[in-house]
């Protein structure tokens, strides 16, 4: 009778092993699938997975031949769960947290070193600094070396571990590129500088106002050929070589800077600057740039990860 009831559990067991050896099979489709279901879209989830439309749609149809069932309905470009996607993603999706959280709580014991980052000036004082503190906390055998440029410099031995900068100033060759998130810019200024500027009517008298720069006047230009085509003062206005100098230009009544509300937080939340009009205009896309994999080191990846999913919501 014992032999038997053995005999019954290892061939239990053994059932349970194959079919955890087929489900790891289909590990890199099971994340196909949460991405592509988490953004409702094959595109997004490939920019995620770093992989091409094809890949994460070829990963999805071989999960649904797997499972014998729909995971999405389709119309056009656009997917929507069936209903059995509905009901896998949450637990698809809980097993990967749990798999994040073991892996993250063993590096943040164990991974150690330094790492040097240079990042555009402005967002390393503005927005970076403050996320490297709290990466820091969480990994704190992990040292950062945060150096300002504004001239991105070489990425490897030596030189830097990791880039934060404009996208149009990354290295165009031999590194990986990862979108942090876009700056869109409106005109803001001094409450006190509003209310002198304000006519009756409420409206602003473009042609005469008095403007700040950052790093040149090609963002002033581009909003006025968007938003008051045929007006000429951008060409006036002080500039400054950085955006934090003009922000402080700005919060002391010089005039009216194209903020944003990731790097001029601070001042726009505390009113110190408010906003003068509606219109926008993007500004420029900040992009991490680091090295191809064989002369990476670990923490590179540990940090990028980290950056990215802190600051996806700004990325939308």
């Amino acid at each position: 009778m014992i032999e038997k009831q053995e005999k019954l559990a290892l061939s239990v067991c053994f059932r349970y092993a194959a079919t955890m050896t087929t489900s790891l099979r289909h590990l890199n489709a099971l994340r196909a699938f949460e991405a592509a279901a988490r953004h409702q879209s094959i595109s997004r989830a490939a920019d995620e997975l770093n992989v091409s439309h094809s890949v994460v749609s070829q990963h999805v149809k071989n999960l649904e031949a797997w499972f014998g069932t729909e995971l999405f309905t389709r119309s056009g470009n656009r997917i929507v769960l069936s209903e059995d996607g509905r009901a896998l993603l949450p637990r698809i999706s809980g097993g990967f947290q749990t798999l994040s959280d073991a892996c993250s709580d063993l590096l943040r014991a164990t991974q150690k070193g330094t790492l040097t980052i240079s990042a555009e000036p402005a967002l390393a004082s503005l927005w970076l600094r403050k996320r490297i503190t709290e990466f820091c906390d969480l990994f704190p055998k992990i040292d950062i070396d945060l150096r300002p440029a504004w001239q991105p410099p070489q990425l490897g031995e030596g030189h830097a571990d990791l880039i934060i900068h404009f996208e149009t100033r990354l290295p165009a060759a031999g590194v990986k590129r990862h979108r942090l998130f876009p700056i869109d810019g409106y005109p803001a200024c001094a409450p006190g500088v509003r209310d002198r500027l304000l006519s009756q009517d409420g409206k602003i008298d473009w042609s005469d106002a008095p403007l700040i720069h950052d790093n040149g006047r090609e963002i002033w230009h581009n909003w006025f050929v968007e938003h008051e085509p045929g007006k000429i003062r951008w060409q006036q206005g002080r500039v400054y070589s950085d955006l934090s100098l003009a922000i402080d230009a700005a919060v002391d009544e010089e005039g009216i800077v194209l903020a944003d509300d990731i790097l001029c937080a601070k001042e726009m939340k505390s009113g110190m600057l408010v906003r003068l009009d509606d219109r926008q205009i993007r500004c420029v896309w900040y992009s991490v740039a680091t090295p191809r994999r064989a002369s990476r080191k670990a923490a590179v990846d540990t940090f990028t990860v980290w950056l990215l999913e802190k600051s996806s919501a700004l990325a939308d």
